[in-house]
């Protein structure tokens, strides 16, 4: 058996339909279309710190398996490891930043893994492609590679990643779990009395004014509805950031989310009379729905709630979707139905200097549960 490693500075170096093959088990934000769009809009460009350097591997001359990779100069955008990696650099002047990061950029959401086919063992995979990461940071200077919001649950992979020298982190985050509920009020039906009131009564709330709600596939929406959406986020990213900081994403993003990525979207509408009031954007894959972006033109008491909580858990019992992962932050969500898990990240560090500093600092660090925020 003869294996090749290519690094390839882009998503389109590498055959679409080739990548889809190999992540047709992963989350819908490892497929070809979505790294694609973040690339090509200029999200993800050197001047804001990612370089694209996605590792394949050939064997017998066939793709077998990718490592999603960017390099990294910077500390900041870097939600998994609840901003350590930018503390080690302040206190001890290392560039503990300039490395490889594997996650889906941007995208606080448990969804990352290695690509490969079901006929490959994954442990064999990942200590072949993290050998040869390895190679890469050693030869190349790195300090660190990261692995955040780690997804692939095959057997030892953990304890793999350890034995391999790899710092493992935890953060808590909310998942709402599908158990068999009929419909909506069967799903009312878990919550104590107080609490089930309480949210029959912000339903009603909002259905007294006349807004009315729908979850629309991407593919059935107008096209404007990818502008608007990009609108609402730029609305929510200036309530919560201010004016000083640049928004993550950008219109053009967007608009190639609409043209390439529209068969993973649900939008969540809210109309009130003919005015659209507000809209979040979902990425659905099997059984599997991601909340991510929304946004209000006005606001209106409890409407966040039902658009992005409360309508797509109706959807999710009505189209049997078994999990649904809302986003990063907001203990409120525990209150409505959502229950509190964890994931897991990894650091590894390079330079035998760096590396004892590193683990001096961190002592018993290791493992430790970190709280997110969004």
């Amino acid at each position: 058996m003869t294996v090749r490693f290519e690094m390839v500075s882009g998503v389109e170096r590498v055959d679409p339909a080739v990548w889809n093959h190999l992540s047709r088990q992963a989350a819908p934000m490892m497929e070809w279309e979505y790294l694609y769009s973040l690339e090509r809009s200029g999200v993800l460009s050197p001047d804001r710190g990612f370089v694209p350097r996605h590792i394949l591997a050939y064997v017998d001359g066939r793709l077998m398996a990718i490592a999603p990779l960017y390099e990294r100069t910077r500390p900041w955008v870097e939600f998994g490891d609840g901003g350590l990696l930018r503390f080690l650099v302040e206190l001890t002047g290392f560039p503990y930043h300039v490395g490889l990061m594997a996650t889906v950029p941007l995208t606080p959401v448990p969804a990352y893994q290695f690509l490969y086919g079901s006929a490959h063992d994954a442990a064999h995979v990942y200590a072949m492609m993290a050998k040869y990461v390895d190679f890469v940071c050693e030869t190349r200077g790195f300090a660190t590679w990261r692995i955040y919001f780690f997804a692939d649950a095959a057997p030892g992979l953990h304890e793999m990643l350890l034995r391999r020298g790899f710092v493992g982190l935890r953060s808590d985050y909310c998942l709402w779990q599908n158990k068999g509920y009929k419909n909506f009020d069967d799903f009312l039906a878990t919550f104590r009395a107080p609490r089930r009131h309480k949210i029959r009564r912000e339903i009603r709330d909002i259905e007294a004014q006349g807004i009315r709600l729908a979850m629309v596939p991407g593919e059935d929406v107008p096209e404007d509805y990818y502008d608007i959406m990009f609108d609402l986020y730029s609305l929510t990213w200036e309530k919560h950031m201010g004016h000083d900081v640049r928004p993550f994403l950008n219109r053009r993003f967007f608009h190639l989310l609409g043209r390439l990525y529209r068969h993973r979207l649900l939008f969540c509408v809210a109309h009130k009379g003919r005015d659209l009031l507000a809209m979040a954007v979902f990425y659905h894959k099997g059984k599997h729905l991601y909340g991510r972006y929304w946004g209000s033109y006005d606001q209106v008491p409890f409407l966040h709630f039902a658009v992005c909580y409360y309508e797509p858990i109706r959807y999710a019992i009505s189209h049997g979707i078994e999990t649904f992962d809302p986003g990063f932050g907001g203990e409120h969500k525990t209150y409505r139905g959502f229950e509190s898990t964890t994931v897991q990240h990894y650091i590894k560090f390079y330079g035998e200097e760096q590396i004892q500093t590193a683990y001096s600092i961190l002592g018993r660090y290791e493992e430790e549960p970190k709280s997110q925020g969004r």
